[in-house]
């Protein structure tokens, strides 16, 4: 087995969608997967282009995001290995809704529609799969409209790094982007996201060091979300 086959296994095995599966079904899946590889910045698809199957990320960072008629880039997602992307094409959509681009040198597998669909066909057990997995990309998009229509930057802030503290159950926070894709994401400028982590530093909530951030008072985090 090649390394990149021997990589695809373990993914496959540790994904959501393909949690319970048997050796012998990941296997045939396995086969159906066609390994790319993609460059920081490179693109991995175009809104509007033709949908021919969708991604689950091996190594590196993806994200998807829209462009507004000005060209102004609202980022919808940010994943990394082990998370599929472009499954909205398995419900019939003929073109991808969104543009992703690598963040980092990526490796993924591409899985065609048509053969796909035809393995889900014999095995209603990962149609089920699916269906939780387009119940939690909803959940996750609801949230993000949320997050940019009915939230200041700072409530969007401080939602964002309750989210990844686990609820407050991890207080040692590892940024999983670099900064100007996290303003990105939440919608606001750099500088914005500058001053309201030296404005949230200044109250003693939080403490930066490099990539990751220290909630020092997870409790105060929380009251402050609940009042919002």
């Amino acid at each position: 087995m090649t390394e990149e086959k021997t990589l695809l296994t373990e993914v496959l095995k540790n994904s959501f969608i393909f949690k319970g599966l048997s050796d012998e079904l990941l296997r045939e899946f396995s086969n159906l997967a066609v390994i790319k590889s993609f460059e920081k910045n490179q693109e991995i698809f175009g809104e509007g282009k033709p949908a021919l199957g969708f991604f689950l990320i091996l190594e590196g960072q993806v994200k998807i995001f829209k462009l507004s008629s000005k060209g102004k880039e609202q980022i919808i997602h940010i994943l990394g290995p082990g998370e599929i992307f472009a499954e909205v094409v398995l419900a019939g959509v003929e073109t991808y809704p969104a543009y992703a681009q690598a963040i980092s040198p990526v490796k993924v597998a591409f899985f065609e529609k048509s053969g796909f669909l035809k393995l889900v066909q014999r095995k209603p057990e990962l149609a089920l799969n699916l269906i939780a997995l387009f119940s939690i990309k909803l959940r996750s998009l609801v949230k993000t409209i949320e997050n940019l229509t009915l939230r200041e930057s700072g409530e969007r802030l401080l939602h964002y790094l309750w989210e990844l503290s686990e609820e407050g159950k991890k207080k040692d926070i590892e940024l999983r982007v670099n900064k100007s894709h996290l303003a990105l994401l939440l919608g606001i400028t750099p500088e914005t996201l500058s001053r309201l982590f030296q404005k949230y530093r200044e109250e003693g909530l939080i403490e930066l060091e490099r990539n990751r951030i220290i909630l020092l008072k997870p409790e105060k985090l929380h009251q402050i979300i609940r009042s919002f």
